[in-house]
């Protein structure tokens, strides 16, 4: 096959020589190695020297084993000085022929580990041509390494239980205790192991990688968030100071004029006062001169043209002061718009001062019915959004005797969940509650003695803070006369969605509209020697109102903090 190669095939068209370390780039051109790293150090971008492909990034250069051999094989067919020269030089970490002698030392190719030597190209022919059944392997470097330092053989074994290598003429590691296998099993042994380890730490690492990812996030998310509480804070701070400067204007202002009017007033009664004063000293010097004459014609001649008598009293005030009310006016009207700021406690978890539906929202728990409780007219069903709850037509007009566990006068059911000192939310919502059922259902919350009370009246003073939905508005039980003061709700909808807020601090209930955002009613001076518990009635029916033949779903909403309420 030599003989079919020529030289031309394997010179590089960059050094113009036989390739030295032959590299392949993807366009497919070869080149020596040294060569192509050179010409592409000159450059900005890897190309090809002969096509000019570029390649971006840059290739990592390998160098091609096949056309190396072939190489290789070309030379040793020629026998040409060329090749002797070209090879004659060891590039770093290259393992030099032991037959050759002298300063020009040729790379080894193959070495034996029968004779533990290498050999380049030519020497291994010659000595495959005489021990063909020797083992060559790649060339190896420190092959005294490799050599048991007692026998000075090839280690080629592994004792299992020493954790050694050893030579086949050692036996010390023959007892049964000892495990010996050959370096190749135990190789493969190794490697299986390690790529099982190998595949667990990647596994780590990627958890470990995902866990950076979420620490990331949540220091970014801080810091979003301490950005926007630093610009709620700052545009509080912007608020106030603008309400205080509107407060110290409004009261110099009003105080000048009030200055102005006083110094005006107090001007007025100061000439009333002159004038009478005056007149006063004139009646006084008259009266004085009649007094004095001794000539009774004369004293009762003057009497007529004496200055009339001033009235009784003074005119005017006798002392003149600012108001006392102006000062707390203002102060009063300050406090009203301080009341219209955002509330420096009323944080957000995005780090915004938001609407109050959004505020309570923070502390949503998750409630569940506690069917124990419930009128024996209710049905129960758990469903993907909550517990749905549905009322049973044929025991709903059906009278059951008091019961100090469950309710019996009224359809209605306790949550499992109740709350004292802690503050809770949660939400309701009803469907189809424009063409369905009574049209009257109710939730709140109630207390448990609310079990035992009598008839249905679910007012505060039998337990019940609640409102009661009918004909399309929603009710306070506590108001005096409800007529005047329904809460609406946006009946054009086929759900409605209320939200309830428990505050066991401030000792209050309210209640929200969510689809519109808006708050409908609070109940104030909930009292505390009971536990509240959410409450649900879909269907409050009462003998006076006409229902249909259809039930109603309750929904409650699955919490997002359940440790919330307590």
């Amino acid at each position: 096959m030599a003989l079919s190669m020529s030289e031309d095939q394997f010179l590089c068209c960059i050094c113009l020589g036989v390739f030295i370390d032959p590299a392949t780039i993807p366009c497919g051109h070869t080149f020596c190695k040294p060569c192509l790293e050179a010409y592409w150090h000159t450059r900005d971008t890897a190309i090809c020297a002969l096509c000019k492909t570029s390649f971006t990034p840059a290739p990592n250069i390998q160098v091609n084993m096949v056309m190396r051999d072939l190489v290789e094989s070309f030379k040793g067919a020629s026998g040409g000085d060329e090749v002797v020269d070209q090879s004659s030089t060891l590039a770093p970490g290259e393992v030099s022929c032991d037959i050759c002698i002298g300063d020009r030392m040729s790379k080894a190719v193959k070495t034996c580990l029968v004779c533990v030597s290498s050999y380049c190209l030519e020497h291994a022919r010659v000595h495959n041509a005489r021990f063909s059944r020797h083992q060559l392997v790649r060339p190896l470097a420190n092959l005294e390494e490799r050599m048991c330092p007692t026998h000075n053989r090839l280690l080629e074994l592994y004792c299992c239980f020493d954790k050694t290598m050893l030579c086949v003429a050692c036996d010390s590691h023959q007892a049964p205790a000892h495990l010996v296998v050959t370096m190749r099993v135990e190789f493969l042994l190794q490697k299986a192991q390690l790529a099982k380890a190998k595949t667990v730490v990647k596994e780590k690492l990627k958890a470990t990688r995902i866990e950076a990812e979420k620490l990331n996030s949540s220091v970014l998310l801080c810091e979003n968030k301490a950005a926007r509480q630093i610009k709620f804070v700052n545009a509080f701070h912007l608020a106030l100071v603008s309400k205080v400067s509107m407060l110290y204007d409004r009261y110099n202002t009003e105080a000048s004029r009030r200055v102005d009017e006083l110094e005006w007033t107090a001007s007025h009664w100061n000439c009333v006062l002159e004038e009478d004063i005056t007149a006063l000293m004139s009646r006084v010097f008259a009266l004085e001169r009649v007094i004095g004459s001794s000539d009774s014609f004369e004293l009762l001649n003057n009497l007529p043209s004496l200055p009339p008598a001033p009235p009784d009293g003074i005119r005017g005030p006798c002392s003149v002061n600012i108001p006392t009310d102006l000062l707390g006016n203002l102060a009063e009207h300050f406090m009203q718009n301080m009341a219209k700021l955002p509330k420096m406690g009323c944080f957000t978890t995005n780090g915004s001062a938001g609407s109050e539906i959004t505020l309570v929202k923070e502390f949503t728990v998750e409630v569940t019915p506690d069917p124990s409780t419930a009128h024996p007219s209710l049905l129960f069903r758990r469903g993907s959004h909550g517990c749905e709850i549905r009322v049973d037509r044929c025991k709903i007009a059906r009278t059951f005797p008091m019961s100090t566990q469950r309710f019996t006068q009224v359809p209605c059911v306790l949550a499992t969940q109740g709350f004292s000192s802690h503050r809770a939310y949660w939400e309701v919502e009803v469907e189809d509650w424009v063409g369905n059922g009574s049209d009257v259902w109710f939730v709140g919350v109630a207390t448990e003695s609310s079990m035992t009370s009598q008839g249905v009246s679910v007012t505060p003073g039998n337990g019940f803070w609640v409102l009661v939905h009918r004909e399309g508005r929603l009710w306070p039980t506590a108001t005096t006369n409800p007529a005047n003061n329904p809460m609406a709700i946006v009946t054009q909808m086929r759900k409605a969605h209320v939200g309830v807020y428990f505050d066991g601090r401030k000792r209050l209930v309210s209640f929200y509209d969510i689809h519109l955002g808006d708050h409908l009613y609070t109940y104030q001076h909930v009292p505390t020697n009971e536990r509240l518990f959410p409450v649900f009635s879909p269907d409050y029916f009462r003998p006076s109102i006409k229902y249909a033949n259809h039930a109603m779903i309750v929904k409650t909403h699955t919490a997002t903090n359940p440790l919330c309420g307590r």
